[in-house]
């Protein structure tokens, strides 16, 4: 959807709910949101802030709720995680320890084979 076109409908929707929700009248409203867009003051701009934002809380509340729902979810596999890194570190010591036999350039398959 085109940015014009998606700010067309968010003052349609802004104008119908002033005027659902706060009595305004359609010219009043549509003022209003227009004042509000413009960065203006008037006498219902803030009414304009407040139901943005109630849009927004509105809009965003599904989004909340599985956030809130994985989250112990995700704090289970971070403790997982923990104590897995923790069983392993032994393991990755060993491995440390054995490689610092040889010199960094140094591997243990040996000589590259030479080509003839």
């Amino acid at each position: 959807m085109p940015p014009e076109e998606a700010s067309a409908r968010a003052a349609l929707l802004l104008t119908a709910r002033l005027v659902q929700r706060h009595e305004l009248t359609p010219q009043e409203a549509s003022l209003a949101v227009e004042q509000a867009r413009q960065k203006d003051t008037g006498p219902h701009t803030h009414l304009v802030t407040l139901e943005a934002m109630q849009v927004l809380r509105e809009a965003t509340a599904p989004i909340r709720a599985t956030i809130e729902a994985l989250r112990p979810i995700a704090e289970a596999a971070a403790a997982a995680m923990a104590e897995l890194a923790r069983a392993l570190q032994p393991a990755a010591q060993q491995t440390t320890a054995a490689r610092n036999d040889r010199p960094a350039w140094a591997t243990p398959y040996g000589p590259r084979p030479r080509r003839r």
